[in-house]
């Protein structure tokens, strides 16, 4: 199965996801609050694909990454964050494709995305630690998603870049 193939097909199922729950989302163009702190776990393929992207970039827009990436701190912004939008989003990982959803992740498990205890996504539907309505019953997490594909080891994006030289 092609990935970018796969991801297209992908994105439709997300875009009805976000469609079906779009009374109880706020993310919009210009919102970065998830790409601006948090864990971004990804997988060796997510990371190969993205660095497709970044070699389309303009020599300029790659430089600036690199100094973004030179400087990444654990649980600050994604280095590929660029006034506040990402310079990569065609290729960008599970992860940031499904932030923003509330879905079970185990039996009984509910993820909701961190922006919840900021009055953000799904705040209006959450309270005492419960969610008031019926989630999506998909896991969306990447081992999951990716169940198809080989895709490797899976790390945080800090790890990638501190431990590897990657670009």
């Amino acid at each position: 199965m092609n990935y970018r193939d796969f991801l297209h097909r992908l994105d439709k199922r997300l875009s009805a996801y976000f469609a079906e729950y779009k009374e109880f989302i706020q993310c919009k163009k210009g919102c970065s609050y998830c790409c601006e702190r948090g864990d971004y776990p990804i997988s060796q393929l997510e990371l190969e694909y993205l660095m497709q992207g970044y070699i389309s970039l303009s020599d300029s827009h790659k430089m600036r990454l690199q100094e973004n990436i030179k400087n990444i701190k654990k649980g600050e912004a994604c280095p590929f964050l660029v006034d506040s939008e990402c310079s990569v989003y065609e290729y960008r990982p599970i992860v940031c494709r499904t932030h923003g959803l509330a879905y079970f992740y185990a039996e009984n498990k509910v993820k909701l995305p961190y922006c919840t205890n900021e009055g953000k996504n799904f705040a209006n539907v959450y309270s005492d630690g419960k969610i008031s309505i019926e989630p999506i019953r998909a896991s969306l997490d990447t081992p999951n998603i990716l169940k198809d594909f080989d895709y490797g080891e899976i790390r945080n994006l800090y790890d990638w870049f501190k431990n590897k030289n990657t670009i």
